[in-house]
């Protein structure tokens, strides 16, 4: 067993890394809109069908969590759409079957 261990140096392992007293990230998150920002500009900015459309494509529990105003909601709205491979769509001249997702059990 080896019982020799280096001292401890400032900066990690080269030296380099961040130092005491020292932020790094200086400069700070960069000037403009948060998402939550965005989100809320984004639905104020639709029309009433729009938003009905919109809330329509959602999930009965989700829209509940929202008019809840859940602040631990983290479900990623996108999430239940299925990307298509790009192998897949330059198959056949773009031309494939269903490729709709399939109900899973």
């Amino acid at each position: 067993m080896v019982d020799k261990q280096r001292p401890k140096q400032l900066g990690g392992a080269t030296g380099k890394g961040f130092m005491p007293g020292k932020s790094g990230n200086p400069k700070g998150r960069p000037k403009g809109k948060t998402m939550k920002e965005f989100a809320r500009d984004f639905l104020l900015s639709m029309d009433d069908e729009a938003k009905i459309e919109f809330l329509n494509n959602l999930s009965k529990d989700t829209v509940w969590r929202m008019a809840e105003g859940n602040p631990h909601q983290t479900t990623d709205l996108k999430a239940e759409l299925t990307p298509i491979p790009i192998d897949d769509v330059h198959k056949d001249d773009g031309i494939q079957e269903d490729q709709s997702p399939k109900a899973e059990d």
